[in-house]
């Protein structure tokens, strides 16, 4: 038991020092591209860039647009740069652009909604599913089961652009509370009381399009 004690002992002292390693890197990498270094920022943009791609894809779901928004935040990322001041971690700083440039989208794109342009196209969220989860598994016409899919997408689309992005952040992305709260500038607490409350919106839009079925 003690051998074993101390085998994971070491494993977490040898993942806590890549970890350190990893950071170590990633700081000179951003001091040499504030330097004006291009290949030291094509190496943060690779460290990043899936994960950056990742948030875009599941908050707008457009496939024609993801990459033209991950640029986007990439060349404000890479003209912020030298004022970034390592107060914050750089992963933390960067998905915040991020999520801000999804908002900004989303805000354009229901604003075209308002003035007759095409809605957003949200895709399969895996809070929706689990929303329709129960009646949907019960179909079994793969019709009927993608006209609820596409019922429940559109009840997303009603809420906030600050509960579409809590919800894809945790649900999606598998963000923690504490992360979410880091890169929305909220505390812990809100955070977990806006979501609570964004689930219960979203649920509560359901319940009243069923009922109103019947």
């Amino acid at each position: 038991m003690r051998w074993n004690v101390a085998l994971n002992s070491r494993g977490s002292e040898a993942g806590d020092s890549a970890k350190t390693l990893a950071k170590r890197e990633e700081r000179i990498f951003i001091e040499q591209a504030q330097q004006g270094d291009q290949r030291a920022f094509e190496s943060l943009v690779h460290r990043h860039q899936r994960r950056v791609l990742s948030l875009i894809g599941h908050t707008i779901r457009q496939p024609n647009d993801v990459e033209d928004l991950a640029q986007q935040v990439f060349l404000k990322v890479y003209m912020a740069l030298p004022k970034f001041d390592f107060r914050a971690e750089f992963s933390t700083w960067l998905y915040r652009i991020t999520v801000n440039e999804c908002y900004d989208y989303m805000r354009r794109m229901r604003a075209l909604k308002s003035h007759g342009g095409k809605e957003i196209q949200v895709g399969e969220l895996a809070e929706l599913d689990r929303l329709s989860a129960g009646k949907a598994s019960r179909m079994e016409n793969p019709a009927k089961r993608a006209e609820l899919r596409q019922t429940v997408e559109l009840l997303f689309r009603r809420l906030s652009e600050e509960d579409q992005m809590l919800l894809t952040l945790r649900e999606l992305e598998g963000y923690s509370m504490e992360e979410i709260a880091t890169v929305m500038k909220l505390k812990e607490n809100t955070v977990k009381v806006r979501l609570f409350r964004a689930r219960k919106r979203l649920q509560d839009l359901y319940r009243r399009l069923m009922d109103s079925g019947r």
